[in-house]
């Protein structure tokens, strides 16, 4: 039996990201609200709203408004973008950096603290554990290091609360409360960084398909899984 899990639906038009540029490529896209950010392979962050409404015939539509979009100025892909809405933040990787940019202005904003540099991935715990409504808990990988950091993003700070080993260096997470569910590079994992305690999962094959590690739930991820699961 088919069964149709999702329907694709026209929001933003290319012309509305490339202008007149030849080739622009979407490497990330992050949605807060009706707020649309897509990072792009030329350093920009476009920012859309997004306004809902149905078809004559019945059918949900889209129209997006471009409101605004920076250049980074790195010359090179945005790589993640995380939206931190309870700040007005949003959490960007370009160039091996985390950057904190304001959502609405795009403009960085000043932190101190941790300066994360030779980052490689990065997640938002969307289950926090600090019980602090006003920052944002993150884990990060660093190039060469077997291990991931997990920090509070702040107004005006990132904090590091604690660095956790793995048996080698993540090449995806996502987080869930204490839980972080890790690909390495021929398997997944989970590792509660309260405990220690630590869970194999499964194997894949990281020459026939990029790992995917997704939160959808609490206490529940979404992995790709061999034979195209």
């Amino acid at each position: 039996m088919s069964v149709k899990a999702f329907e694709l639906v026209p929001a933003v038009e290319r012309e509305q990201v490339m202008g007149e540029k030849v080739r622009i490529n979407i490497e990330c896209i992050e949605c807060s609200g009706k707020h649309l950010y897509l990072g792009t392979n030329d350093c920009f962050i476009h920012h859309f709203l997004l306004e809902e409404h149905t078809t004559a015939k019945g059918k949900l539509a889209y129209k997006a408004q471009k409101l605004l979009h920076k250049y980074l100025g790195l010359k090179k892909p945005v790589a993640e973008l995380k939206a931190a809405s309870a700040l007005e933040r949003l959490i960007v990787l370009c160039d091996s950096n985390i950057t904190v940019v304001d959502m609405v202005t795009l403009e960085p904003v000043p932190t101190g603290g941790t300066k994360l540099k030779g980052v490689t991935a990065f997640c938002i715990n969307e289950n926090p554990v600090t019980g602090d409504a006003f920052c944002v808990e993150m884990a990060v990988v660093l190039a060469r290091r077997r291990a991931v950091q997990i920090c509070t993003v702040h107004e005006d700070r990132v904090q590091m609360l604690k660095e956790v080993t793995t048996p080698e260096q993540p090449c995806a997470l996502s987080l869930d409360g204490y839980n972080i569910c890790l690909a390495l590079s021929t398997q997944y994992m989970i590792l509660n960084y309260s405990t220690g305690a630590s869970q194999d999962l499964f194997p894949y094959d990281c020459e026939e398909r990029k790992p995917i590690v997704k939160r959808i739930g609490r206490e529940e991820f979404l992995l790709a899984a061999p034979g195209g699961l």
